[in-house]
């Protein structure tokens, strides 16, 4: 091979944090657990997630032009284990869950350590295995589980291990 080979393995040690990205139209509502995403603009203040093509939660966000990001404690284990891999679409994920709800009504985790309620604002559709979305941050605030000095430590740790 002429040129440099590319190792998938680098990718690994770029800054990842586990979000539940939600979305919902009408009475229909579901979520995924991603590490995607991340801020892309300051003013106005945009993120972006990457979503795996084909997913129930891909129709929602573009029905709707709204998604929410909640940061998940690194170390939890049950919100992986119910949206991961994500629900059937027929499915409420949700019952049972303590949810809030801001400015766009997608559902929100009151259990995480904070979220960000986003507008879709665009889309990418590269020929590979994820797309893009681009939301607009329209609110935030902090979750019950909200970051203290040695859960950010924690965080940092789990990030370098990746």
């Amino acid at each position: 091979m002429d040129g440099p080979a590319i190792d998938p393995a680098i990718a690994l040690h770029m800054p990842q944090h586990p979000f539940l990205l939600t979305a919902s139209v009408g009475d229909e509502r579901t979520g995924l657990v991603t590490t995607w995403a991340q801020q892309c603009s300051s003013s106005p203040l945009l993120i972006t997630v990457a979503i795996e093509r084909g997913t129930e939660i891909e129709p929602l966000i573009r029905d709707s032009r709204t998604f929410a990001l909640t940061a998940l404690d690194p170390h939890d284990r049950l919100i992986p284990r119910r949206f991961n891999p994500p629900p059937p679409r027929n499915e409420d994920p949700f019952v049972g869950m303590r949810l809030l709800t801001a400015v766009t009504g997608c559902p929100i985790l009151k259990r995480g350590q904070y979220w960000l309620d986003c507008e879709l604002v665009g889309h990418l559709a590269p020929d590979a295995s994820h797309r893009i979305y681009i939301g607009q941050v329209v609110a935030t605030g902090l979750g019950e589980a909200a970051i203290t000095e040695d859960s950010a430590h924690e965080l940092a740790a789990v990030i370098a291990s990746n």
